[in-house]
Parts: structure tokens; sequence; C-alpha cells
């Protein structure tokens, strides 16, 4: 299990494939690299991927709180990375990789995102809908405001979870959950508030970039790539019929077909001898 100081800041992270393109891969809030172990497998020999745990994810150091939460993940996931890469992120990861994308365009090849959870892109672009997720999200966003994590935890993946009953998970998963609870809480300062000022950087995005989700997600998800596709000028969309949020574990082949198809259609970064 590698660990090694990326963005000043202890990162675990995994390899998987042995291709001549280079792939960052960047998991969902909760949860951690070797979640996505199905997915990266499934994508054959076309690139050599490293999967970095977030901040307080996995093995991977602590939220510095003294740190932007958003930055320091941007950080720890630049720093794994040798040279220009394609760019691959889940939920939260997939806004990270749009943080990565803005801020360090010359390190990104392509984008793949994956039910990115920008959504402030929503808030943008349509506002109606935006407001209806906020209500949704009230008994996640009270359970917060009150410091009950554990109602916070239920309500949180009764939205992004895999559809499973919080009261049927493992205990040891209860309490991952649970524990990093204050971690969704500081996302929303990039997520919601836009602090990265990354909706007005948008159309500055010039690499390919392949937008995923599942037709069964909340409709919140089906704005923000809306909203995204109106900014970012080389899009293109796939929806995967009966999946949720957590596509890449559920639908781990569909997933890695799209995101193998659409890196296999870009100019290769090095000659094939």
């Amino acid at each position: 299990m590698p660990i090694q100081a990326s963005g000043g800041a202890m990162t675990h992270f995994l390899r998987s494939g042995h291709g001549p393109e280079e792939g960052l891969v960047l998991h969902c809030m909760l949860g951690q690299a070797r979640s996505l172990d199905m997915m990266m497998a499934k994508m054959g020999n076309g690139m050599s991927m490293i999967a970095a745990d977030l901040p307080g994810h996995g093995l991977s150091e602590d939220w510095d709180k003294s740190r932007d939460y958003a930055e320091m993940a941007r950080d720890m996931g630049l720093g794994l990375l040798e040279r220009p890469a394609h760019i691959i992120g889940h939920s939260y990861g997939g806004y990270v990789a749009l943080r990565i994308a803005v801020d360090q365009p010359e390190m990104v090849r392509s984008l793949t995102l994956i039910e990115p959870v920008f959504f402030a892109a929503a808030q943008y672009d349509d506002p109606a809908l935006f407001k209806a997720h906020e209500r949704e999200s009230r008994t996640f966003t009270g359970a917060i405001a009150v410091g009950d994590m554990v109602a916070a935890a239920r309500a949180f993946t009764g939205i992004w979870g895999d559809g499973s009953a919080w009261e049927s998970l493992k205990p040891d998963a209860m309490e991952y959950i649970t524990q990093r609870m204050p971690l969704v809480a500081a996302s929303g300062r990039a997520i919601v508030e836009d602090n990265g000022k990354v909706w007005e950087r948008l159309n500055q995005i010039e690499v390919p970039c392949l937008l995923i989700e599942g037709a069964n997600s909340p409709p919140v998800i089906a704005a923000i790539l809306t909203a995204l596709e109106g900014q970012i000028a080389d899009t293109s969309r796939a929806v995967i019929e009966g999946a949720g949020h957590m596509a890449p574990l559920t639908h781990a082949v569909e997933v890695a077909a799209l995101i193998s198809g659409f890196v296999g259609d870009q100019p290769r970064s090095v000659e094939i001898i």
C-alpha cells in the first residue's frame, strides 16, 4: 500500500493498468481508492492509472483544517502526477477533477466526470431545481447543524448511496461514514458556494470532456451536467440505464467501457514502437 508525500500531505494511492497513457482517478466523498478497483480493472491496458485516497479517506492523511478542503484534495492528486494525464473523477472526485482542469490546465489531457456534484453549476443554470435539491437535503443539513452525525450519515446515504438501507450496512461501514460527515459539510464551500470560482472559468477548459450519469440519479445531477455542457466547449455525454449515483461501483463494466472508448479516441501522448 504505497503512501508518499503529495501536495503537502501523506497520500495513499493504488496503481492499476500498464498502458501508455497516464490516468488519475479520484473517488467520491466517503469512498476510497480501492472502491474503484473493479472499474479500473475493467479498463484494459489503455492507461497506467493512479487512484488517490482523498484527504481524510482511506489511508491518506486527515484533512488539515488550516487548509481549504478542496484545495488540499486538488494538491494531493496533482502531486502524484509526473506528466499530463487523463483525469477521471466520480462525484466529489469529479469536482476535484474540474478544479484541476481550471487551476492546472497544463496537467490535463482529458476529463471524465462521473456524476460530478458541482451543485453551484445547477444553481447558476437552473435555480429552481437547485432549490428543490436544497429542500431534499434539509434533513442532512439540519442534522449537521445540531451535530447529530449519525442522522446526517443516514440522510446523506439515503440520497447519495447505492440504494442500501442504512440499517443494512455493516457496523464498520456505518462508523467510517459517520466519522466523515464533517468532511461532507466542509466540501460545501467548494461545490455549493463555488469559493474556487470554477463556474466562471469552465469556458477556459479546452480538453475533451466526457460526462457520465446514471439514469436513476437525483435530478440535480442531470441539471449539473446540462450546465457543464453549456460551458465546456468539447463535451460528450452518456447515460447508464439502471444506474444511480454509485455507477462506478454498481455498473463498473459499463462505466469502464465508456471511459476506455473515450480515452482511446484521444491522440496518444507517446509514440508506440
